[in-house]
């Protein structure tokens, strides 16, 4: 569309001309929504786009020059709707990828944004900019509740740029911080901005935020922003704005199979760089779950992979380190999946097709391949080293697995593989709390706030199997109407999920992929997830859902320590006399094949050996 040239010239004190302008550019038609891909330092893959307004009058302006000038003649907000109405023209994103949107704090209880809330696709990203003051954080997540509600998630723009966006990340716990691009010029040049751009990222880490660094122009830029295991970038080095949808090039295209993984060969003296890197980093390592980070984040960058290290804890596999995944699968035994397998035989498993193998274990979709080594200690396999992708994995990958755990059970020879307890304060009061619960009609929901209260999270659910299905008798917190409103189907998804194991979670990564029946969860506003089954007396009875409305960051010896108190639970319900349990006689085909093999163990009865597939 090219632009209209009945406004020649527009000066920002020329009020009458400037309202002018600005009423014509909320006619429908004249601000375009182009969009600039979002991708993947690691391999440049495409997770979303931000819309960026094109305003199609003469003079040609940037956005924000016509925000500014709108803003002085009291039509700032009605300027913003019309670019939030252009956005609604580009239709779904492919392959249900993330749209960013710009707005402003205020217009977030505006009745019209929220109008067109119903037209913008599913996995909505807003961008909170700091052009306005925010006075009352209060009023503001009083404001951001109904977006919540809807699954809408929060990134800061410009963070760094100055106070007010590290006070919006203080106060609102987003789930993605945008870098200011100031940042990120120069950086591979620029001392300052590294270190920042690193404690950037630090901290994301630590609170399980994802990092967008804007306006990557130049290669070495991104090779930095790789370095500072920033997650997420968008520039010119990448692609354009231009009209939906742009295409990265440089390696990766919307065909995920024509993408060439790049394999680092491992040859003793010959060893890559990288491989060499990976060695001096592990050896800085000073306790198992750092040299565990150290190897994902390796193999992670690489690309197209989903790495996981699981160790041996207390007779069973806990998850210590992983990328690329929302969902873990924890407490495996040595029966469960290609993880628990490997383990147990102590010999490497490889999927070419994982729909063909009867052991994977899918939480998931899209997973193709796997690969899954032991991590051996002399003559002990203390855990195992897999990948997953939703491309075949090269032949070559099998190698370079086998030398990353040879590495990584080198430096757990020396430090110890295992962590010092962490306290479990909180399990104790809550179990001292769940014994005093009334046997009333009313006790799944006390035991809901016992759960919640011990998890650090904001909601949960008690879901009782029956008959008809399984079904929500108690949920409480934020995410209450969300846990009440998941369908029968939705459910059964979450309890098939922990049949063989005694927990499944989120693992802080924000746009990793999900698992099986959490599409419902996560578009209603959980942004952290742990589903928990509940067995007494050899009777599955139902499951636990724990949420919370924010990001945070969960480890494995946490998620044992709410194991531990679900067995709890799942004891008061069933000698409870008010509460309606299913009267099964057996259990899952997973829970009989979970409990044969424990017995086998016992008797010391050992597995047929699974061997390389």
């Amino acid at each position: 569309m090219a632009p209209r040239t009945g406004l020649l010239e527009v000066e920002p004190g020329d009020v009458v001309a400037v309202r002018g302008a600005i009423e014509e550019l909320c006619e429908p038609g004249v601000i375009e929504a182009h969009v600039q891909p979002v991708v993947r330092a690691a391999d440049q893959l495409v997770v979303g786009y931000e819309s960026l307004a094109r305003m199609q009058l003469r003079p040609l302006r940037p956005p924000d020059w016509w925000l500014a000038r709108a803003a002085e003649v009291g039509l700032r907000s009605r300027l913003e709707i019309a670019c939030l109405r252009a956005a609604t023209e580009l239709g779904p994103t492919p392959y249900g990828r993330l749209l960013f949107v710009n707005l402003s704090p205020s217009l977030l209880a505006n009745p019209s944004a929220l109008e067109l809330l119903d037209e913008l696709p599913d996995r909505l990203v807003i961008e909170l900019t700091e052009q306005e003051a925010v006075g009352d954080y209060e009023e503001l997540r009083r404001d951001l509740a109904p977006w919540l509600s809807r699954g809408v998630r929060i990134a800061i723009d410009d963070t760094g740029a100055g106070y007010s966006s590290l006070r919006h990340v203080i106060e609102l716990t987003p789930d993605f911080l945008k870098l200011d691009r100031e940042l990120v010029r120069d950086l591979d040049s620029d001392r300052n901005r590294r270190a920042l751009v690193s404690a950037v990222a630090a901290f994301a880490g630590e609170v399980g935020t994802s990092v967008i660094a804007e306006g990557v122009e130049t290669s070495t830029e991104l090779e930095v922003l790789r370095e500072a295991e920033v997650d997420l970038v968008q520039g010119y080095l990448l692609a354009r704005p231009g009209p939906a949808w742009p295409v990265v090039t440089p390696s990766v295209t919307p065909d995920r199979s024509s993408f060439k993984m790049t394999v680092v060969r491992t040859t003793g003296k010959g060893s890559a760089a990288p491989e060499a890197r990976l060695a001096e980093a592990i050896d800085r390592a000073t306790e198992s779950s750092q040299a565990c980070s150290v190897v994902v984040e390796h193999l992670f960058r690489q690309g197209q992979i989903m790495p996981s290290i699981y160790l041996e804890r207390h007779g069973e596999l806990r998850c210590i380190a992983q990328r690329g995944l929302w969902q873990i699968l924890d407490g495996m035994s040595g029966c469960a999946g290609i993880t628990g397998r490997t383990w147990k035989s102590g010999r490497p498993i490889v999927v070419d097709d994982v729909s063909q193998h009867p052991g994977y274990l899918e939480a998931i979709p899209g997973v193709v391949s796997e690969i899954c080594v032991p991590i051996t200690i002399g003559a002990r396999t203390i855990g195992a080293l897999n990948v997953e992708s939703l491309i075949p994995l090269p032949p070559e990958m099998l190698g370079q697995l086998q030398a990353s755990a040879a590495l990584l059970a080198d430096r757990l020879d020396g430090i110890g593989e295992r962590p010092e307890e962490s306290s479990w304060d909180r399990i104790v009061q809550a179990s001292i709390a769940i014994s005093g619960v009334a046997d009333t009609p009313a006790m799944p929901g006390g035991l809901a706030r016992c759960l919640r209260d011990a998890s650090r999270m904001d909601s949960a659910a008690v879901i009782i199997d029956a008959a008809q299905g399984p079904s929500v008798v108690a949920a409480v917190g934020p995410l209450e109407p969300g846990l009440l409103r998941l369908t029968t189907s939705d459910l059964s998804s979450l309890s098939s999920l922990v049949d063989d194991i005694r927990s499944c979670y989120t693992g802080g990564d924000a746009v990793g992929r999900g698992f099986v029946g959490s599409a419902s969860l996560r578009d209603g506003g959980a942004r952290v997830v742990v589903v928990l089954p509940l067995w007494a007396q050899r009777v599955r009875l139902g499951s636990v859902v724990l949420a919370h409305s924010r990001p945070l960051q969960l480890d494995g010896e946490e998620i044992r320590a709410l194991e531990t108190l679900a067995d709890h639970v799942a004891s008061a319900l069933a000698s409870s006399r008010h509460t309606k349990l299913p009267l099964r006689s057996g259990w899952s085909s997973g829970a009989r094949r979970r409990r044969s093999f424990d017995a086998d163990a016992r008797a010391g009865t050992p597995e047929p050996a699974t061997g390389i597939i």
